[in-house]
């Protein structure tokens, strides 16, 4: 990782239409769209880990065009608490951004979420008709509709297959509009997202840090993992593993099983059996 100091990341917004001042909505929507891309891309650079990044205002400025600079500080209490690595993660964000924007493809690493929070950023910019550049260091990029026509484009069509996942769920939202929740599975990748039916709002809310099985729709790309991103969940099956037998328990359950061989004898009989 090269010894970069500079962490700051600095977002300008434009407003397009007639309005002359930029609205608190619009604001807001657009810096936590910039926050979540921005921990999508820490995911993916610690290779799953937890993100540790947590944003200071450095400058904001008003007038028009809006600007705000933002930067990156790690709360770990490992080698990400150097400036480095804060600086690593920032650059990232730009340097994906811009081989979508000007190469049309998929950066490396990346999986269906974090291109999902890359085309989040583009929402505010359509629906205010806002012109919004990220920046880092000389590095920018403009997000807006011709951005997210692109990400859609090298996104692809989804792929749809019935099954299920297992995992331990978390992150729900209970909202009648916008029922989610976040699994993240045994096997495969860091999580997938799903929706849930109206009618099965408690069963899912019963189930949170417990670990389930989902049955469903799942989603796919083509160009992806052969693992599913996303399930439309249609049933759940809440496990009760705390009442698990631990090996101390399961001493003795089968007295008979060795029948008169010795403890030696019987497992030189398995070891043949698996070499057979």
């Amino acid at each position: 990782m090269a010894q970069h100091c500079d962490r700051t990341v600095t977002v300008q917004l434009k407003n397009l239409s007639n309005d002359t001042d930029l609205r608190l909505d619009d604001f807001l929507e657009q810096m936590a769209a910039l926050k979540t891309a921005l921990r999508e891309t820490e995911r993916v650079v610690a290779g799953g880990a937890e993100p540790s990044l947590y944003f200071t205002i450095k400058r904001l400025q008003k007038s028009s065009p809006a600007n705000v600079t933002l930067e990156a500080v790690s709360d770990a209490g490992d080698e990400r608490s150097e400036p480095r690595y804060a600086s690593y993660v920032v650059r990232s964000l730009t340097a994906n951004l811009r081989v979508i924007a000007n190469k049309r493809r998929i950066p490396s690493k990346l999986d269906v979420p974090a291109l999902e929070a890359y085309r989040a950023l583009a929402e505010p910019a359509e629906k205010r008709l806002l012109e919004v550049k990220i920046q880092v260091g000389n590095n920018s990029v403009l997000i807006g509709k011709r951005f997210r026509e692109i990400l859609d484009s090298i996104m692809g069509d989804d792929e749809f297959s019935c099954g299920s996942v297992s995992g331990r769920l978390e992150a729900i939202n209970l909202h009648d509009k916008n029922r989610r929740f976040q699994l993240f599975p045994t096997i495969g990748p860091d999580r997938i997202v799903g929706t849930f039916r109206n009618k099965d709002r408690k069963r899912f809310a019963s189930a949170v840090d417990r670990y389930v099985t989902i049955y469903g729709r799942l989603r796919y790309k083509t160009w992806g993992s052969s693992h599913p991103y996303a399930i439309n969940a249609d049933d759940i099956t809440i496990h009760d593993v705390q009442g698990g037998h631990t090996l101390e328990d399961l001493k003795g359950v089968s007295p008979g099983a060795r029948g008169t061989q010795s403890t030696q004898e019987y497992i030189d009989t398995l070891r043949d059996e698996w070499q057979a």
